[in-house]
């Protein structure tokens, strides 16, 4: 066998998933270059960018003594090819492979991710985000690399945004749980690399195209999607050229309730409160809302790379991926019916009943003399990533070389316009009456009665600015112009330099060194509209419309949602109430109304993060016998050097001022993993390992914003002295292979976790004597209020209200067992031989104190989530069926770690999906997705106290592969 053949061998194996196009893959396992680090320069689907595997270690033998063939085809491959990936590596991975006919049957990366042990994807997003939590830690304390390499996220508010990728360009998708000192570091619960096939490692001539559509039962819309992939092999095989890409129409919604305030009954307007409750509080859901979000536009993504074998000895790679999704039509239509005002009346109508935190409610009752609201948003985004790497390696039998060189760029905008229409209480009455039911447990029995139906009604100006956003009416009916924008960029340059000496002794294989360089640039800009300046002279009654949903809301699954609810028509609003007129000093809003710089999220969300960082690793790669079992692992440390400058806009006392301010660390990242092949089916696996993560820019602004006026201000003080947060982990592992495609596994983990950021609560800092710099004069504590010293208004001291974040002082630990089996049954007689399944369960548990002195809790993180998978599949079709559990899981409270009081109830989906091979280059699918029609249901402390009902319906998918 050639030098050259001998690679591809190598590289056939490393595959997590067959070339585009193939059907079958037959893996050796015999030859000696796979029992051995892979060291070529270019490196396949399933390795890193040093040319090892994903933990920069061997590519282990499973069997010294013999050929062993393992034919895969369709979704066992997939399974097949994925587990391949798991037992070769040292540390702990797991991973989820294209199926045989290269797709993912699933609506996006994060859906697809859902299946690995320890991931959990969160549905809280009204756009498909599809952001994951991995082992238990939420999804900023993850890594996201593609091929192995860095990757500038495109974040704004949150981790990264996976839905922003179509799933169909990736060949796999491996999560990184116990990295190496190789591994990209800024993980802290592993690394989430997306990963395509190499140029050369694919098939010569492939190509391959898929025409699909979507059916959404919420908007009964058709959506279009296509793929189509081709690679080329030249100059005998030396040279090689791919390209890949993938692109589908969006046209969703979501219907959703919401509870957004239980405050307690009024004694005076309550009939016969005294009579009926005493003189204690009884709440009730007093601020009610329905209503629909819907995103209308495109997503793709595109991915190509060439790779040059100039010599057996060295190689030149280029690859690149760009992806992009624009909802340019973005609505969100609201109806909201508010019992707060001193002058409604609400008379409950459904009995008390009493909660564990002490308080008294009602769920159901009649009204009159409500505020009825009928609100549009427009909000269209844009999330957009670019990524190019470039690699030049040299590879002998003592040395190996590798430089690599990348580039990434990406953005996530959001560009929000608010117009409401608000019919008020007065003392004389509204005329508005009806009955709300929250449903308590059962979101079916919400109620939401309104009268007269329509009840918004048109009363023409003069118009007068109140505040900010707020336009009224003699009549007291206002109108609203409101909205943020959020636009982020992210920046990253890097350069690496690796080198590997071989040795041939019985311990260490190789000594692995290598220096990065990176460099990031992080701009966060914040806008807000307001009425300044509007063409208030045009509001009219064609501006007030019915909402689009009144016969067609929640899937038909709550009857009593209010059928005659308005909203605002979105375009005749902005035609009506543009151009604005601009005052001195003023500045527009990318939607074109004037930008209010005194609202605090515009003060502090406008900055700019670099950051320079130098790092440089060592890692010897061991391989020994003890005792006749055969021992692998690598021990590594890592030295991450970090300059961060921010520059950013601070407004004290309403008066802006440009601060530069910088900041050093360093982190030592020490690491050990090791792997016993205990027999050739029984794989022990055990791991150390530092790590750290920088927390996501937007949620820890530098800005210093004091905002406010008369009786009370408020400071939100800027986060430029927090440093990221690290975490100590330990991994173990016992791995059974039984059978070929067979595997049953459990692990379990360990993370203390040190400087998780969390709420200021030294009173010191909460309320300086010195005044902070503030502007208020000298500061003292009354009781449990922050007051100056020098400031009156209305003859008493101006109330100062100070808050920020800080690294918290005490650790957490997080714990955690993953449990997985997957067998192919192909050993049954007849027709069961096509049977097969996995199954795979998690179990997290967070102990420690946050930083106010409660429990610590991680938002985002159920205690146990659940896959069970099942299929069939012959030469001519195949069908599986995926149900997905997650117990309930915690709300993040004000932004802390702490004291969270909104939970997410237990939710469970079931998808499927099925393929027919009409001929050998012809495929037919079927995906159908959450088929149980689940909802997602939010409530705080009990079911019976529900503050959120969302539901997203069915989804089906059809389509028509061909592949040559």
């Amino acid at each position: 066998m050639t030098r050259r053949s001998t690679w591809l061998v190598a590289v056939s194996l490393m595959a997590v998933a067959a070339p585009a196009g193939a059907q079958t893959q037959s893996i050796d396992r015999s030859d000696p270059v796979t029992s051995q680090t892979d060291h070529t320069a270019s490196p396949a689907r399933g390795t890193d960018p040093q040319g090892s595997d994903a933990n920069g270690s061997a590519t282990p033998q499973m069997n010294d003594d013999a050929t062993t063939d393992i034919i895969v085809t369709g979704i066992r491959q997939s399974y097949a090819n994925a587990l391949a990936t798991k037992r070769d590596a040292v540390g702990v991975t797991d991973g989820i492979s294209a199926d045989g006919i290269g797709r993912f049957p699933d609506l996006n990366v994060g859906e697809a991710l859902q299946r690995i042990p320890g991931v959990q994807i969160n549905r809280e997003a009204d756009s498909r985000d599809a952001t994951i939590n991995l082992r238990g830690l939420p999804g900023t304390y993850a890594r996201t690399t593609f091929n192995g390499n860095a990757f500038a996220d495109p974040v704004l508010d949150g981790s990264s945004p996976l839905g922003a990728f179509e799933s169909d360009v990736f060949s796999a998708f491996v999560i990184i749980k116990s990295p190496s000192a190789a591994d990209q570091p800024g993980g802290i619960s592993g690394n989430v690399d997306l990963q395509t096939q190499r140029a050369l490692a694919r098939k010569d001539g492939a190509f391959s195209a898929k025409l699909m559509g979507a059916y959404e039962e919420t908007t009964k819309t058709f959506n279009p999607a296509g793929s189509a992939s081709w690679s080329k092999h030249f100059l005998d095989d030396t040279l090689g050229f791919y390209v890949t890409g993938a692109w589908s129409q969006q046209n969703f919604r979501r219907d959703s309730i919401s509870f957004n305030q239980y405050t307690p009954l009024s004694k005076t307007t309550t009939p016969n409160y005294a009579a009926r409750y005493g003189t204690g509080n009884v709440l009730f859901p007093s601020d009610v809302r329905q209503f629909t979000k819907t995103n209308k536009g495109d997503r793709y993504t595109i991915a190509s790379g060439a790779e040059w074998e100039a010599t057996d000895r060295l190689t030149f790679g280029l690859n690149g991926i760009y992806t992009q999704r624009n909802y340019r039509d973005a609505t969100t239509l609201l109806s909201e019916y508010d019992m707060r005002a001193g002058q409604t009346v609400v008379n409950p109508t459904g009995d008390t009943f009493k909660l564990d935190d002490g308080n008294t409610y009602i769920n159901k009752y009649d009204y009159r003399n409500a505020r009825i609201f009928g609100s549009s948003r427009s909000e269209p985004s844009m999330v957009r990533a670019l990524g190019l790497y470039g690699d030049v390696g040299y590879k002998d039998d003592d040395w190996r070389l590798l430089t690599t060189f990348s580039f990434s760029n990406a953005r996530n905008s959001v560009v929000q316009t608010q117009f409401d229409y608000r019919k008020l209480p007065s003392d004389a009455g509204n005329g508005t009456s009806g009955s709300i039911a929250s449903g308590g447990s059962d979101i079916s029995d919400f109620l939401a009665i309104v009268s007269p139906g329509p009840a918004l009604t048109f009363t023409p100006g003069p118009w007068t600015t109140i505040s900010a956003n707020e336009l009224r009416n003699p009549q007291g009916d206002v109108f609203i112009v409101a909205g943020s924008e959020g636009i982020a960029t992210n920046r990253l340059y890097a350069g690496q330099s690796d080198i590997e000496r071989y040795f041939s002794s019985d311990l260490i294989k190789s000594f692995q060194a290598g220096v990065r360089a990176e460099r990031t640039e992080f701009s966060s800009q914040q806008y807000r509209s307001t009425v300044y300046g509007v063409q208030s002279q045009n509001i009219s009654s064609a501006l007030i419309v019915p909402a689009p949903f009144n016969d067609n809301f929640f899937g038909g699954k709550v009857d009593g949602f209010n059928r005659n609810w308005q909203v605002i028509d979105i375009a005749a609003a902005n035609a009506a109430l543009k151009p604005v007129r601009l005052g001195a000093g003023q500045t527009l809003t990318a939607n074109g109304y004037v930008n209010n710089t005194s609202d605090g999220g515009v003060g502090q969300l406008n900055f700019a993060l670099n950051n320079d960082v130098v790092s440089a690793y060592g890692m010897a790669k061991l391989e020994t016998l003890l005792g006749g079992i055969r021992v692998r692992g690598n021990v590594g440390l890592r030295y991450e050097h970090t300059r961060s400058e921010t520059v950013s806009t601070q407004y004290l006392a309403g008066v802006p001022s440009t601060v530069r301010q910088t900041q050093d660390y360093g982190e030592w990242l020490p690491s050990a993993l090791i792997a016993a092949d205990l027999t050739d089916k029984l794989v022990l696996r055990g791991a150390y390992y530092r790590s750290f993560v920088r927390p996501q820019p937007r949620q820890v602004s530098p800005a210093t914003v004091i905002s406010g006026s008369g009786a009370l201000y408020n400071v939100s003080l800027g986060n430029t002295e927090i440093k990221p947060f690290t975490a100590d982990s330990i991994d173990v592992s016992l791995e059974f292979y039984n059978r070929p495609g067979g595997n049953i596994s459990v692990a379990a983990f360990q993370k203390r976790i040190s400087g998780l950021i969390g709420p200021i609560t030294d009173r010191a800092q909460l309320c300086p004597a010195n005044g902070g710099a503030f502007g208020l004069g000298p500061l003292q504590l009354v009781g449990d209020t922050c007051q100056s010293t020098t400031r009156v208004f209305n003859g008493q001291p101006v109330q100062v209200i100070v808050s920020g974040n800080a690294n918290a002082a005490s650790p957490i630990t997080v714990r955690g067992i993953e449990f997985s089996i997957q067998q192919n049954l192909d050993f049954l007689p007849g027709v069961l031989s096509g049977l097969g399944g996995a199954f795979n369960y998690s179990f997290t548990d967070v102990s420690g104190r946050a930083s106010n002195g409660t429990d610590a809790i991680l938002p985002g993180v159920s205690r146990h989530t659940a896959n069970l998978i099942g299929y069939y599949e012959t030469k001519l079709f195949g069908v599986r069926v995926t149900y997905n559990y997650r117990s309930k899981y915690d709300l993040p409270a004000g932004g802390t770690f702490a004291g969270a009081a909104r939970q997410v109830k237990e939710r469970g989906q079931l998808d499927a999906s099925a393929s027919l091979n009409i001929s050998e280059n012809i495929s037919l699918t079927a995906d159908a997705f959450n088929l149980t029609n689940a909802e997602r249901i939010e409530y705080q402390n009990t079911p019976l106290m529900p503050r959120r009902a969302d539901f997203d319906g069915r989804t089906y998918q059809i389509g028509v592969r061909v592949a040559f």
